[in-house]
């Protein structure tokens, strides 16, 4: 079996597309060794396969971690707060974390199982899978050195994951065969010149401009300002082309909000224990947590303000330091932009008005996926072109 990967390793959430896939497929970044194997309490293996992603139980055995084990991963590790391991976004680097091989490996161990069910119509005792797969890691943290790192990683051994579907169990062998690791960012831009007329229809209303669609920023200089989770992504991109030596990152973004907001619920409320994951639940299922829904809101809203401060700031000192004033678009998006477009806009705005630039803030339903949508298109045309049209979701 072969399966081709665009994976964008979040520091809150790993966004997956493979070929032909309508929807991003989005696992919580943590994990859970445990010792023993939980007592099962669904014995349809029809339901189970459907399930998988969100109830992945696997073994794994690789090289490429510290300790081969039994983890739940995603969904299902995040269900309690006790020994989840999820990204420290104060000290972790993506290339030497083990976070993004295990959930990796589980997710892509749990899809074979998924499409050989769904082709055969019963779990086979082993599958061997070829995997193709692109990936990104923060500017701040990208060389060729740590690249390539994360790359072999993935490709000098092979990794054999067992799969629990219930009560049975399948095991996977996965072989990367071919694994290109870039800067977070870079894939965004590929994703603005594919973008639809309704990614920039804010764009035309505040400029007074007829309808445009992405094709009209290939010619351009753009600053790229990527709001993510742990790190924030200063992408610099002349036409078609990012211009890697002015690439760079800070560890700023809305994870950092968030610890700030779990501190200061914690103050209120005495004894909670709670990580980002599940502080991002209260914020996301307001009908499931109504009571923590508002308080998480309310300090959250608080907590943004100074990483909105921070990233203004770095903003102003690279568009008139390290690129010299020249990017005549400033796009902002990434998750970040969609919790900081309050406090933010205006400010982002009036600088690009006193600097003659425009801001493209790419809206809400577009924002979060740039990154992996950007990494697909790069997957179809240029690092997996003949494999891709093989692997295509029906």
């Amino acid at each position: 079996m072969k399966l081709i990967l665009a994976n964008d390793i979040g520091n809150d959430k790993m966004k997956i597309l493979e070929p032909g896939m309508k929807e991003v497929v989005k696992v919580p970044s943590a994990y859970k060794r445990i010792n023993r194997k939980p007592s099962v309490h669904e014995n349809d293996v029809k339901k189970n396969v459907a399930n998988l992603i969100d109830q992945l139980l696997v073994h794994i055995s690789s090289s490429s971690i510290r300790r081969d084990g039994l983890y739940m991963i995603g969904e299902r590790a995040i269900q309690t707060t006790e020994g989840v391991s999820n990204m420290d976004i104060a000290v972790h680097e993506k290339h030497s974390s083990d976070l993004p091989l295990i959930n990796t490996l589980g997710y892509v161990a749990g899809r074979a199982v998924q499409k050989h069910y769904d082709a055969e119509g019963n779990l086979p005792q082993s599958i061997q899978v070829e995997v193709g797969m692109s990936s990104a890691i923060p500017a701040s943290q990208h060389n060729i050195e740590t690249a390539r790192q994360l790359e072999e990683r993935f490709m000098e051994t092979s990794h054999v994951v067992i799969v629990y579907v219930g009560q049975e169990q399948v095991t996977v062998e996965l072989n990367f065969s071919q694994v290109k690791v870039t800067k977070e960012g870079i894939p965004a831009l590929y994703a603005i010149f594919e973008g639809p007329n309704d990614m920039f229809k804010e764009f035309c209303k505040e400029y007074g401009m007829k309808k445009i669609d992405g094709s009209h920023f290939t010619n351009s200089k753009i600053m790229h300002i990527d709001i993510g989770s742990g790190t924030t992504e200063y992408i610099y991109s002349v036409g078609v082309n990012p211009q890697p030596e002015q690439c760079t990152g800070e560890r700023r973004g809305v994870g950092h909000a968030v610890e700030e907001a779990i501190q200061l619920m914690k103050e209120e409320r005495k004894g909670l224990n709670i990580n980002r994951q599940q502080f991002a639940k209260y914020i996301e299922r307001p009908e499931e947590y109504p009571k923590d829904h508002d308080l998480a809101v309310h300090y959250l809203r608080e907590a943004r303000i100074n990483q909105v401060d921070f990233i203004l700031e770095d903003v102003e000192r690279k568009y008139t330091t390290t690129l010299s004033s020249e990017p005549e678009y400033l796009a902002c998006y990434g998750g970040g932009s969609i919790e900081f477009k309050e406090d933010m806009y205006k400010y982002l705005k009036e600088f690009a008005d006193s600097v003659d630039a425009k801001v493209l803030w790419i809206p809400e339903q577009y924002a979060v996926d740039m990154n992996v949508k950007g990494l697909d298109i790069l997957n179809r045309n240029m690092l997996f072109t003949e494999e891709y049209k093989e692997t295509v979701v029906m």
